[in-house]
Formats: C-alpha cells, sequence, structure tokens
C-alpha cells in the first residue's frame, strides 16, 4: 500500500510540474514555436536551402565548385554524414553533380542554363565523370564511328561523353578548351580542325599534362599522346599494289581545304613507295592544291576543275593514288568527262572509302581506316593519361587495310 501511495505522488508531481511547464510555453508561444520550427528543421536540409539560395542570387552559377564537404561541415557545425546527405539530394535532384576525385558542381539546370548536349543519359553517379569529344563535326562516317568507338570504351569504366562541335572554327575550338578547364572536366579527346598551325590553348593542356588525346593528327615537334591510322603505310601500300599491277606513271591528287599531318604522311607514304621500286619521283605527277577560302564554298565544282586540268597535261598517266575520297571522287568524275576509261585506261585509288561506296557505278579500290578502334585506343589511352598523368606520351598508329574492288587494274599493255 505504500509503495502504491508513493507512485501515486510522483504522478500528481510530474503532472503539477508539466502543467506550470505548458503554461509557460502558452506564455511565449511565439517565441517558442519559431524555436521549436527552427529545431525541427533537418540539418541536411539547412545545408540544402544555403547551396539553393546561393544559386538564386547567382552567387554560385553552372559549373562551379561547391566548398568542400569538409569546409561545409565546418561552416555549419554539422558532421560529413549531413553534408554527404544534403548532396546527395541535390544530385538526385539534378540541381549538382559530383567528379570523382575532384568535387561537387552546379549543374546547368539549377543554375537555368541549357544543359551541354551529351551522348547517352548517365544511368547513375559513376557516370557523370565527364570526357569531352571535340570534333568539327559528327557527321561524316569517320567521325561518327570514331566517336561510337570512344564512347563504348568509356562507358565501360563509368564515364559519360559530351560531345561538343567546333565547326571547322578555330576560335570555336579554343573556347571549348578553355571551358573544358573551367568544367574540370577528366579529359580531352580532341579530333582537331585542319590547319598547320597549332592551337595555343591544345599545346598550353599538352605541355601542363593534361589528359588529353590527338586523334588523327599529331603536333609536329610536339610530345603528345595521339591514336592515329597509319596514314603513310597506307599510302605506301596502296601506290605498292598499283606499282604491283604494272603501273610506273603514278599520279598522286590530294585538292583539300587546309593541310594536316594525315595528308602530308599519305604524300610521303606515296614517295617512298616510288623509292622502294625505284621509280623516280616526279613532281609534275603530284597534285598538292589547298584550296582558296573564297573556293572553299564550291569545293566540289572547284575540284573537279582542278583535277580534270591536271589529267589533261598528264595524259601518260595510268594510276592516281587520290589521298582523300573528295580528290577520288573528283578524278572518276574528271575522267568520265575527258572520255578516259576507269580502270582500262586510268586506275584509280582512292585513301578513306565513303557510304554506300559499293553501289557506285564503278565501285572503287581503297585504302580503309579502322575509325571504331581509333575511338576505343582513344579512349584507352586517355584513361592511362588519367590514371598516370606524368607517363610517358605515345603516338598510336592503327593499321589500315587494302579493300580491293572495281577502280583499280593491271597498266595497259601489260
Amino acid at each position: 500500500m505504500r509503495v502504491w501511495n508513493e507512485n501515486i505522488c510522483i504522478l500528481i508531481f510530474l503532472y503539477v510540474t508539466l502543467g506550470l511547464n505548458w503554461h509557460k510555453v502558452s506564455a511565449t508561444e511565439d517565441e517558442s514555436a519559431l524555436t521549436q520550427s527552427v529545431k525541427r528543421i533537418p540539418l541536411y536540409s539547412r545545408v540544402r536551402d544555403y547551396i539553393l539560395e546561393q544559386i538564386r542570387k547567382e552567387e554560385w552559377r553552372a559549373n562551379d565548385q561547391l566548398p568542400t564537404e569538409a569546409v561545409l561541415a565546418g561552416q555549419f557545425g554539422v558532421s560529413r554524414f549531413t553534408i554527404k546527405k544534403a548532396l546527395s539530394d541535390l544530385v538526385e535532384e539534378g540541381l549538382v553533380y559530383r567528379i570523382q576525385g575532384k568535387g561537387t558542381f552546379i549543374s546547368g539546370a539549377a543554375a537555368g542554363q541549357p544543359e551541354i548536349p551529351h551522348v547517352g543519359e548517365p544511368a547513375d553517379e559513376a557516370a557523370l565523370r565527364p570526357v569531352v569529344f571535340i570534333a568539327p563535326s559528327v557527321h561524316t562516317p569517320l567521325a561518327a564511328q570514331i566517336l561510337a568507338g570512344a564512347e563504348s570504351a568509356l562507358s565501360e569504366r563509368g564515364f559519360q561523353i559530351i560531345y561538343r562541335s567546333s565547326q571547322g572554327d578555330s576560335e570555336r575550338e579554343k573556347r571549348i578548351l578553355r571551358e573544358c578547364v573551367r568544367m574540370d572536366v577528366e579529359g580531352i579527346l580532341i579530333f582537331p580542325i585542319d590547319g598547320e598551325s597549332y592551337n595555343e590553348e591544345l599545346l598550353r593542356l599538352s605541355l601542363n599534362k593534361f589528359p588529353v588525346v590527338v586523334i588523327d593528327r599529331y603536333l609536329r615537334g610536339i610530345e603528345t599522346n595521339c591514336v592515329c591510322s597509319d596514314h603513310a603505310g597506307g599510302a605506301y601500300d596502296a601506290v605498292s599494289h598499283l606499282i604491283e599491277q604494272g603501273h610506273t606513271n603514278i599520279a598522286f591528287v590530294a585538292v583539300h581545304g587546309k593541310t594536316t599531318t594525315s595528308l602530308e604522311d599519305r604524300m610521303d607514304g606515296y614517295v617512298r613507295a616510288l623509292a622502294k621500286h625505284h621509280i623516280p619521283l616526279d613532281h609534275k605527277r603530284c597534285l598538292f592544291e589547298l584550296l582558296e577560302e573564297r573556293k572553299q564554298a564550291g569545293a566540289v565544282t572547284e575540284t573537279k576543275a582542278i583535277v580534270r586540268s591536271f589529267l589533261e597535261q598528264n595524259r601518260e598517266t595510268t594510276a592516281v593514288f587520290a589521298a582523300t575520297v573528295p580528290s577520288g571522287l573528283a578524278v572518276l568524275g574528271a575522267a568520265e568527262e575527258l572520255g578516259i576509261r576507269v580502270p582500262e585506261q586510268l586506275s584509280v585509288l582512292l585513301f578513306d572509302d565513303y557510304e554506300y561506296s559499293t553501289f557506285s557505278r564503278i565501285p572503287p579500290t581503297c585504302i580503309v581506316q579502322q575509325e571504331f578502334e581509333i575511338g576505343a585506343e582513344a579512349a584507352k589511352l586517355l584513361l592511362s593519361v588519367m590514371d598516370d598523368p606524368s607517363q610517358e606520351r605515345k603516338k598510336v598508329n592503327l593499321p589500315t587495310r587494302l579493300v580491293l574492288r572495281k577502280s583499280t587494274a593491271k597498266a595497259p599493255g601489260t
């Protein structure tokens, strides 16, 4: 009975105490309600709201890097776990993105700016590790296949490819490279625009050991990571095949907007093949024409006119090695206009293939590149460089392949 009475007394005491406290809360209702409301807001939400407020004030813009988790934790007096929770929520909402080993960045969507177009949607957080692919265009089969090969190799390692078009403009190419550095991307694959001069931004990145791989070109005199076809070897094989068919009067034709290392290497392969077979080099049979800027709009017509004039002046020529597809098509067209029969009177061999070539009136014999493999190898080299930026620079040459069709035959009279 005594224990029961003591319990009753304790209950009465608690009731009275709580009742008094309730009246105190009621007396300061506004102040307490505000205090309780603040206490009810989760700590990670306060961090999230702070970040969003900075974006609204435009203190932080698209692709700006957030303070580190340690800095934010110290600023708010919370654990890094709380900061991780806040940032994870923002990532799920698409308001920020993470780059492994780099940090967290404001997304274009959060800042009210358009997203950068890319190939494929990221499946998870790991896919938000951007690698930029820069090319004049991906509307050619060569560039499209290179991009596909690179995307295939990179996606296996959880990287996302962002495609940027330089549109053949050197200033735009420089600007994109600068933007890539500001975005702090993981690495860059670049198919440079045509031309003899080096892009200063590309040179700077290469010299600073930024993870960058050049595709289908290389910088003469500069050690850089690059992946190319063996252009000289392919040209050598092409001309050697023509020589094996009995041709000795073999012309070299390249009519192009601007020179490139790949074209120069094809010229070198042509010269080496002649020398190997003890055939004198006749410069009259070498057409290496760079179209003036004003003529490039009508490049097809202009190219055919140049090639027609060349063939008229070199009637003894029995075979042509065309260093580009447009040059080769111009040779075939000009020959038809001049009444020169292909391949009976003139064999024509192209470096590179083109879509639906097998359906042409005269399917061309050509040297083909491993476009998909070029992209894949470039991506693998970039991954290696990202893992170890100080490693020795590499130049990877992929072999080409000779495809025999109907535009070549034995030399007349053999």
